[in-house]
This record gives structure tokens, C-alpha cells and sequence, in this order.
């Protein structure tokens, strides 16, 4: 088994010499993390050191520097083998000590619990742990932001070889990914890592209905050699212009599934045809311009369309990705295959696979947990954005400000209107709120909660707040 380690960890030296990536701090790493895990097995019996390779390769392939990969090399130790941070540092560098400490959970054997925290509760330590975790993840990730790209590539590998467990084990570890990764992915923009990992819950929660992949699957492989063709005419088509790189990709199970979802009324996994299957498009096609604007790319796309391209496929619709809010074609050839066909210039195309933290949510660590997939911007009175998630009321806002606001509601105004709104109105995009609360003579905010204030809110945060605080009040009954 070793030796399957060895020969996936020289594939991973050969892809960062490709990638004219210096590897001897890699070794260093790789060894440092071999004799740390040494005797550990991952469940399947392999030994531990083959999943951190395998991190560190989705990553090499990237395209990510020396630091990043030996960070993916040592990511676990710290959290399973009692290395401690500043060691890490000692032995290599600050940088990659912080890329591993953003990965690290929160070490629990020492922790003294924050009583005044609403998170944070003696008897459910691993709900503790696990929202601790995370806001931890999401603090140190803001100062170095490949530190979440390496969390996303160590869940990719631990969903991909999640079947060694139970299906309850499996399902758990699916809808904590969904509750926390994904949209923490999608919300940076880091494309390759959301579809990816989504589509692996995807086929986890599905497992039990392959007659789909079995069609996908046929359908797939019956294609190859065309898809190869069509990759190879877009290339020669547009060798003298702009477009200086063309990619292709299989666009993935759940996409798939969910464009027949669109299509056909009650669709079911197991009567999926290879007829169906190629009523939506099944794959996805990037050509990469360089140096110039994208009214000029598409000027030279549309040049090289109507002097040949057009003889292979023919362009059916135009649309604005859900993802990342650019334009693409809808093109099928002559076989009725479906294609998306994305004009992207080369630098946002490298962007949008990994993200950015640059001019996305500005996190507060409180509000780590309410991280959605759909949020709206919400502006105070004196211009500061806000991010809350879809469905938040204004209550919900005030709580976000400050626990006492939220507390003291009285009424909202809205976008310096003069109707004074009650506490369970919703929010909309770049809604301007002012919250009133109650004070008395003194100046300090009187708390007004009342229990139907619970049946408002939708925030976690704005639940825990009133939670605590009823049943204090319920105590002091006593």
C-alpha cells in the first residue's frame, strides 16, 4: 500500500514541475507528514498519509504554489498528530503554518466554554465544536484565503471515498457539507469546488438509484471521441484569433438531473433515457481570450462561427449563468448534442475556479452559522452593508446590529420612509433600515422581546438570542 502512496505522491511531483513548481519543501513536507501519521489508517485501510496526497494533488492540479501544496501535505497534523502550530512554522514557513491553522478544528481537550457565548454549550460539545470550527475556519480564511481552498479539497477527497462507511455516516457527513461548505463555496465564488462537491452529495444521497448513471454514463462514453472533435474543430477554428486556450468538460450528474427536472413532470432516476439525457446540454465549453475586451472576443467568435464553425454547431440560445452571472451560448451539432459554450477572458476563468475572498461578504464571526446560498444586501442608516439571508425580517436586522437593538425593537423604518414597520417585515436587495428602540428616561434600551418574536425571526443567531433569554426569564420564575 505504501508503495501506491509513493507513486501517487511522484504524480504529484511531476504535475508541480509542470507547473514549474519547486518541490524540495514539498518533500520536506511529505516526509514531516508521513512519520506524523505513521501507523494511522484512513477506514478503507490505506494508510492516513494517502489522503493528504490526494488533497494535495486536487490542488497541485490548480495550478496552486509550493506553500499551498505542502499545507495540503500537513493539514492534519496539527488536529491528529499533536503537532502544534508554531512548530509548523519553525520547521517551514508562516505562511503555510497559517494555511494548516485554518484548516485545524478547534482543539477541545483544553477549551475553556465562553458561558456568555450562545454557541457555545458544555453539554453538546460536538455542536459546540463543530460551530466553533467553523467561525474559526472562516476567521483565520479571511487573512489567507487558499486556506478555505485547501478545506474544500479535503472534504472533495473525503466524499469521494466516503463509501467505506455506513449510509448514515455518509448521509450526516452530506448534510453538514451542505450546511456548511457548499454555500460558504458558492458565496466565494469558488466554482470548481462547489460543483464538484456538490455533485458528489449529489450521487451519495442518490446512490441507491444508478439507472440514471448508467444511461449518463453510456451516453458519456458513446461521446467521447465527437466531444474530442468538437473540442479539436473550435481550436483550429480560432487559432488565428484571440482565444488562446479551449477547454471541455462533462457537466455533472446533478446539473444533468436537474435540467430534466425542468423538462419532465416527474421524472424518476431509474426511467431515465439516453433519449432524455440528450435533450439537455451535457457539456460545458470555456474559450479563453487574452488581451483583449469581450466585445472584441466577440467579435472574432462571431467571425470564425459564420466562416466554418457553423458547419459543425449551430447556435440556439443565448443565457446569463446562474453561477457566475456571465453570458454563454446554447450550440448543438449535427447529433443533437447539447453544449454550453462559454467566452471567458483566461484571468477570470483561473479566478472563478478556486474564488476569492476579494468583494464578497464581509464575515462577522458571530453570524458564521446563517452563511446561505441566497442573501440579500441590507444597508444601515449611515451606508454600511450588511449580508443577510433570504427570508430575514427586520428583527432579524436589528440582531444582526447588536443583540441589545435586537432586544429593544420598537419599530423599523425603511428606506427613511415614514411608516414605522413591525418587527416580522421581510427584507428586500438594498433595503436602507433604521432600527427605533425602546429606552427609558436614562437613555438605556429597554428589552421588549415578547415570545412571538420566535415565530419572526429566521436568523439562527436572532433564535438563540430570544431562546437565552426566555429562559432566564422562565428561571427567575422559580
Amino acid at each position: 500500500m505504501y508503495k501506491q502512496v509513493d507513486a501517487r505522491f511522484n504524480t504529484l511531483k511531476s504535475i508541480l514541475k509542470r507547473n514549474n513548481v519547486d518541490t524540495s519543501m514539498v518533500e520536506r513536507a511529505y516526509n514531516f507528514a508521513d512519520t506524523c501519521h505513521n501507523g494511522q489508517l484512513r477506514q478503507d485501510g490505506m494508510p492516513y498519509i494517502s489522503h493528504p496526497v490526494e488533497v494535495a494533488i486536487i490542488l497541485a492540479e490548480l495550478n496552486m504554489d509550493a506553500d499551498v501544496i505542502c499545507a495540503a501535505l500537513l493539514h492534519d497534523v496539527v488536529e491528529d498528530c499533536g503537532v502544534s502550530v508554531k512548530e509548523i512554522e519553525a520547521k517551514f514557513n508562516s505562511n503555510i503554518a497559517s494555511l494548516v491553522d485554518v484548516v485545524s478544528a478547534v482543539d477541545f481537550k483544553n477549551y475553556v466554554f465562553d458561558e456568555s457565548d450562545l454557541y457555545e454549550d458544555v453539554n453538546f460539545v460536538k455542536f459546540s465544536k463543530d460551530e466553533q470550527s467553523f467561525k474559526k475556519l472562516l476567521s483565520i480564511g479571511k487573512k489567507n484565503p487558499l486556506g478555505l481552498c485547501i478545506k474544500f479539497a479535503d472534504r472533495l477527497h473525503n466524499l469521494r471515498t466516503i463509501g467505506v462507511f455506513e449510509k448514515s455516516k455518509q448521509l450526516e457527513k452530506v448534510k453538514e457539507t451542505e450546511r456548511w461548505i457548499l454555500p460558504l463555496a458558492k458565496l466565494l465564488k469558488a466554482e470548481y469546488f462547489y460543483r464538484e462537491i456538490k455533485n458528489e452529495c449529489f450521487k451519495i444521497s442518490n446512490q441507491n438509484d444508478y439507472g440514471y448513471l448508467t444511461q449518463y454514463n453510456f451516453y458519456h462514453n458513446a461521446n467521447k471521441e465527437n466531444f474530442q472533435n468538437i473540442l479539436t474543430m473550435f481550436k483550429e477554428h480560432l487559432a488565428t484569433t484571440s482565444f488562446k486556450i479551449v477547454e471541455g468538460n462533462e457537466i455533472k450528474e446533478y446539473k444533468v438531473f436537474g435540467q430534466l427536472k425542468e423538462k419532465v413532470k416527474n421524472i424518476k432516476f431509474d426511467q431515465i433515457s439516453q433519449g432524455q439525457i440528450m435533450k439537455v446540454s451535457n457539456y460545458n465549453i470555456y474559450l479563453l481570450y487574452e488581451n483583449v475586451n469581450l466585445k472584441t472576443a466577440v467579435n472574432e467568435f462571431f467571425t470564425a462561427y459564420n466562416n466554418g464553425i457553423n458547419e459543425y454547431l449551430t447556435i440556439i440560445n443565448a443565457r446569463i449563468g446562474r453561477f457566475n452571472n456571465k453570458f454563454y451560448f446554447v450550440m448543438q451539432d449535427k447529433l443533437k448534442n447539447i453544449y454550453y459554450v462559454m467566452l471567458m477572458e483566461r484571468t477570470f476563468y483561473i479566478g472563478q475556479t478556486i474564488g476569492t475572498l476579494e468583494g464578497q461578504v464581509d464575515f462577522i464571526d458571530e453570524d458564521a452559522h446563517n452563511i446561505v446560498t441566497d442573501y440579500l444586501r441590507v444597508r444601515t442608516r449611515s451606508g454600511e452593508i450588511r449580508y443577510m439571508p433570504k427570508n430575514s425580517t427586520v428583527l432579524d436586522f436589528a440582531f444582526k446590529i447588536h443583540r441589545d437593538i435586537g432586544m429593544g425593537f420598537k419599530y423599523a423604518i425603511i428606506n427613511n420612509g415614514k411608516t414605522h414597520f413591525p418587527p416580522y417585515t421581510k427584507l428586500n436587495e438594498n433595503d436602507m433600515v433604521e432600527i427605533v428602540v425602546k429606552r427609558n428616561e436614562f437613555g438605556d434600551i429597554l428589552p421588549t422581546a415578547e415570545l412571538k418574536w420566535l415565530a419572526y425571526v429566521q436568523t439562527d443567531l436572532s433564535k438563540q438570542v430570544l431562546i437565552k433569554y426566555f429562559e432566564k426569564k422562565q428561571n427567575a420564575k422559580k
